[in-house]
């Protein structure tokens, strides 16, 4: 059983006018066996530009995918 699994997230920043910024991180349901292959997803999906990732953002929003080590699910671990 494996004990630990990696996630792919989608972390984003939102600024405002003067000094607003919001950021937000939402779980893409993707998970990795090895913290190696979810970053390279990570970074094929980073090396996008903006205009596919992007589609209907305003220019103020930030989209970056990172890789987060996601708990084990069974309570018992």
């Amino acid at each position: 059983m494996v004990d630990q699994m990696w996630g792919l997230f989608l972390y984003s920043v939102v600024s405002g006018i003067g000094f607003d910024v919001s950021h937000s991180i939402s779980d893409l349901n993707r998970s990795y066996l090895t913290k190696n292959a979810c970053v390279e997803a990570a970074k094929s999906l980073n090396k996008k530009p903006n205009r596919d990732k992007q589609i209907g953002l305003d220019n103020g929003v930030s989209l970056r995918y990172v890789c987060l080590l996601k708990p084990s699910k069974d309570p018992t671990t």
